[in-house]
């Protein structure tokens, strides 16, 4: 039986702990955006305001650049956005088409112009496929690929093995040949580890805790964790 696909989505992070019971990155089970606002002459520009909006559920989180022109939206959930950025004396600046993954952080840099009149300056591009901020070794499954390829048993952590480099390990996962007793499982960036060796919850009872048509796409890191 296929369940209805809800409005609750849920996004996860795999990751394999080697030496450390618990070492997340700021961004786990979420992403983030971040940048610089400069001037024409490339100086930073404090205080201006900076929105980010989420195109897919309308939310948007105002924020305003530090001394040195930066600001960074973090936690945000997957998805399309849109931000803008708005500082008197300078034109409006708007990028659009910003598609943000889970685990993914995203440098969006503005230089703004001088007002002349009432002025918006619009950039729209498509999101780079390389992620130039990010370290770790990752494997994304998207959620084309969570409904769309065969899984035995609806399981949607089975997918973990499509990642280079994983293996079962006596009903648990192996990274790099190392035991599954030491992966750390969260989603939506809280712990969903059961009580002992570090094992998912629900691994062993039927129904899984969560249905594969709750889940929207989720993120297997083998190493390189950030700070």
């Amino acid at each position: 039986m296929r369940f209805k696909k809800t409005t609750v989505v849920v996004r996860a992070t795999i990751a394999l702990l080697a030496f450390s019971a618990g070492l997340f990155a700021q961004t786990a089970g979420s992403g983030a955006i971040a940048g610089t606002v400069t001037d024409p002459s490339g100086g930073a520009v404090a205080g201006a305001t900076v929105v980010v909006h989420d195109v897919d559920t309308a939310a948007d989180r105002s924020l305003t650049t530090n001394d040195a022109g930066i600001y960074s939206a973090t936690f945000l959930q997957t998805g399309n956005y849109e931000v803008t950025v708005s500082k008197a004396g300078f034109s409006t600046a708007e990028h659009k088409g910003i598609l943000l993954e889970v685990g993914r952080s995203i440098t969006i840099d503005f230089a703004l112009t001088v007002q002349t009149g009432t002025q918006t300056v619009t950039v729209t591009s498509e999101t780079p496929i390389v992620d130039t901020d990010k370290t770790e070794v990752s494997q994304e499954v998207t959620q084309d690929l969570v409904e769309n390829l065969p899984i035995v048993g609806r399981r949607w952590d089975n997918f973990v093995l499509l990642t280079p480099g994983v293996t079962t390990d006596g009903g648990l996962v192996s990274y790099r040949g190392i035991s599954g007793l030491y992966n750390n499982n969260s989603v939506d960036g809280a712990n969903n580890n059961q009580a002992f060796f570090s094992e998912a919850r629900g691994r062993s009872t039927a129904p899984y805790t969560y249905s594969i048509d709750a889940i929207q796409e989720f993120e297997v890191s083998s190493s390189n964790y950030s700070a």
